[in-house]
C-alpha cells in the first residue's frame, strides 16, 4: 500500500518533538556524568594535594637515627662492617649497570 507523501513527512514530523526531547535529556545526562567526573578527579586531586603537603612537611633527615649514630659514633661503638659496605656499593653498580 502506497500512502500520500505528506501524510509520511506529517507523521514523521510528529516524532521531532521527542527526537528533540530524547537529545537534550541525553546531552543533559552526559553533562551531569562530565561534572561527576570532574568532581572525582577534584577530590582525587585535592587528596594528592593533601598526601604531598604532609610528605612536604616531613622530613626526609631522620633526626633520631642520625642522633644514635653520632653518639655510637663518639662513644667508639659504632665499627661499620667494611665487607658488608663493599658488597653494597658493588650491588649497587651491578643494578645500576643492569638498568642502563
Amino acid at each position: 500500500m502506497r500512502l500520500n507523501g505528506s501524510f509520511e513527512i506529517r507523521s514523521l514530523k510528529a516524532y521531532i518533538p521527542l527526537i528533540k526531547k530524547d537529545r537534550t535529556m541525553q546531552k543533559e545526562k552526559n553533562d551531569l556524568q562530565s561534572l561527576r567526573d570532574r568532581a572525582d578527579v577534584l577530590q582525587e586531586a585535592i587528596k594528592i594535594l593533601s598526601c604531598r603537603s604532609n610528605y612536604d612537611k616531613k622530613s626526609t633527615v631522620r633526626e633520631e637515627l642520625v642522633a644514635g649514630l653520632k653518639k655510637r659514633i663518639q662513644d667508639g661503638l659504632y665499627k661499620p662492617d667494611s665487607e658488608k659496605i663493599a658488597a653494597g656499593i658493588i650491588s649497587n653498580i651491578l643494578l645500576a649497570q643492569t638498568n642502563v
